[in-house]
């Protein structure tokens, strides 16, 4: 019995560990000079719906889940669009999270919008219009008739 509850009792304690299981997602920028960034997310949970994220030079940051330095916790922490060597992160209503890495010809904007404005780019992210969240919402199939939510 006493080697029973050990048994038991060792493995509660592992399973309780700092490290998370879950689904690894990256997303690749590239610059026009060559530079690469990641977006990259941890998703965990019986519905993965607990989110790590950060930006980074790092492709596998978050993958191994030790390194989570600079990173930020939540769903769709915000819409991200990369255009023209430039990255903007729309945040409603506060921004949430600071990019720590350094990027040689990338330039970072934080943006504050409001709720008809985060709707308006949300609708923009499911019609794949060159706006983004984290993970990446691909090929959905959303109709250009159906009405935005209630404000």
């Amino acid at each position: 019995m006493k080697s029973l509850t050990s048994l038991i009792l060792t493995f509660l304690l592992y399973g309780c560990g700092t490290k998370l299981v879950g689904t690894f997602n990256s997303s690749k920028l590239t610059s026009s000079q060559g530079e690469s960034i990641f977006v990259n997310s941890l998703n965990w949970g019986v519905s993965d719906d607990s989110q790590l994220t950060t930006i980074s030079v790092d492709s596998l940051k978050l993958k191994n889940n030790r390194d989570t330095l600079g990173t930020v916790y939540g769903l769709n922490p915000f819409i991200y669009s990369f255009n023209n060597d430039s990255l903007t992160l729309f945040f409603y209503d506060k921004i949430s999270y600071k990019i720590t890495d350094n990027f040689r010809t990338i330039s970072v904007n934080y943006r504050i919008v409001n709720s008809s404005e985060y709707l308006k780019l949300n609708e923009k992210v499911l019609n794949n219009q060159g706006f983004y969240t984290i993970p990446n919402k691909k090929n959905i199939a959303y109709p250009k008739d159906m009405p935005l939510p209630p404000k």
